[in-house]
């Protein structure tokens, strides 16, 4: 017996639009967050070169520096991080790089972390 599937279109329009909405809504709030942070640190004018490292070089030492039990939430912000920052300027990248570095080696939220997973 053949199964015969019913496809409303007008349902399916209605989720691409709302998911098309919540895409320019993340990409306006990237760029005001963008042009805020270029706003309170203007981009230097001379800026001598850096290390260049990989997204999967930040990831393993950040691995490396978490607990065992934050592999995961590390690998979603690292991920977070990569996916967001070819529109946003370099330094306000390095800024969430060290805020991901400051939450991984908090013990307070290890802690926090642990007792919000562990169940009861």
């Amino acid at each position: 017996m053949t199964q015969i599937s019913v496809i409303d279109n007008d349902r399916v329009a209605s989720l691409a639009a709302h998911r098309l909405g919540l895409m320019v809504q993340k990409a306006r709030q990237i760029r005001e967050e963008s042009d805020a942070f270029i706003r309170r640190w203007p981009t230097l004018t001379e800026r001598p070169p850096t290390p260049a490292f990989a997204w999967t070089e930040l990831e393993r030492q950040l691995l490396d520096l978490a607990p065992d039990s934050l592999a995961p939430v590390v690998r979603d912000l690292v991920s977070a991080l990569r996916k967001e920052a070819s529109p946003k300027p370099p330094e306000m990248v390095l800024r969430e790089i060290l805020i991901v570095a400051a939450t991984v080696l908090d013990d307070g939220f290890h802690d926090r972390w642990t007792e919000g997973t562990t169940m009861p």
